[in-house]
């Protein structure tokens, strides 16, 4: 019988992948899968020939956002792609969180300005008027993000930074820099693992290259039930994702983010994590 073929997908920034890439290879391989690296933009890449296609750390993604959504829209044609075409691209522009809200989940109070130039104190009424988060509504990695005293600073940046774009502003959780963020990752619908995500002290950013720290901590069973809960809210279910959120001060779980494009799944913190993401991914 021919192995199947799997092509984990990657940025031409990151040609050798992330920390997990070799383990999770090697993982697929174990398992009977014929499994390589592939940069999306490789012009001398045959797409066709592969069985299941993985967006594994394509991290560029969202700086070039026309060129990889031709792309995207090429392999996806099929069912070869984890996860859907459709979900993926619901998934890429952070509106969907206004979509989650209004299906009963909990965020941090969230607006959307469809361009940062005409943002203006009037929309962001009923906000609480400390701190809060202004981000592009396309964006990864926390980059371009960033947190304002006041909801006047926050106008301002919009206006400054994402004049020409749509803009996120949510009201910051200081939980962050004192609990933390949680990530779940769940694997055809079944919880695999829970990390903890920890900013830097003075930073918000909970990713590593901001400085963050994770660790890996045990899902207590109202974790699961909530990230089911979550997951039920989606357009349809992914394959593999992961879901972001944190404690708030009552105690209750507000969503921060969903991924399901290419999120790191934080399988070097969970070691058998690996076998399970690579028999999911060949089922």
């Amino acid at each position: 019988m021919t192995p199947q073929k799997v092509a984990l997908v990657t940025a031409p920034t990151l040609p050798e992948g992330m920390e997990d890439t070799r383990d999770l290879l090697t993982a697929l391989r174990e398992a009977g899968a014929a499994a390589s690296l592939v940069i999306w933009d490789d012009e001398s890449a045959s797409w066709d020939d592969f069985d299941a296609i993985l967006l594994h750390s394509p991290w560029d993604y969202s700086m070039r956002l026309q060129e990889f959504t031709e792309w995207l829209a090429k392999v996806g044609c099929d069912d070869r792609l984890l996860n859907s075409h459709p979900l993926i691209t619901w998934n890429v522009d952070k509106r969907y969180l206004i979509e989650l809200r209004d299906r009963g989940i909990a965020l941090p109070e969230t607006r959307v300005a469809e361009r940062g130039a005409d943002l203006a104190a009037g929309h962001l009424s009923g906000m609480d008027a400390g701190r809060v988060v202004v981000k592009p509504v396309i964006g990864a990695g926390g980059r371009r993000t960033w947190l304002c005293s006041s909801l006047d600073e926050a106008v301002s940046v919009a206006r400054a930074e994402l004049r020409d774009e749509p803009v996120l502003i949510q009201e910051y959780e200081p939980v962050v820099e004192s609990e933390g963020e949680y990530s779940a990752i769940y694997l055809d619908g079944v919880l695999s693992h829970l990390v903890l995500k920890v900013p830097r002290p003075g930073e918000f950013r909970v990713q590593n290259h901001y400085g963050g720290r994770t660790y890996p901590v045990a899902a207590e069973p109202w974790m699961d039930a909530y990230g089911r809960r979550v997951l039920a809210a989606l357009p349809n279910q992914p394959i593999y994702g992961r879901i972001d959120f944190v404690i708030d001060e009552s105690g209750d779980p507000k969503l921060m983010e969903i991924e399901v494009v290419e999120p790191d799944l934080f399988l070097r913190y969970h070691p058998e994590s690996y076998r399970r993401f690579a028999r999911t991914m060949l089922r």
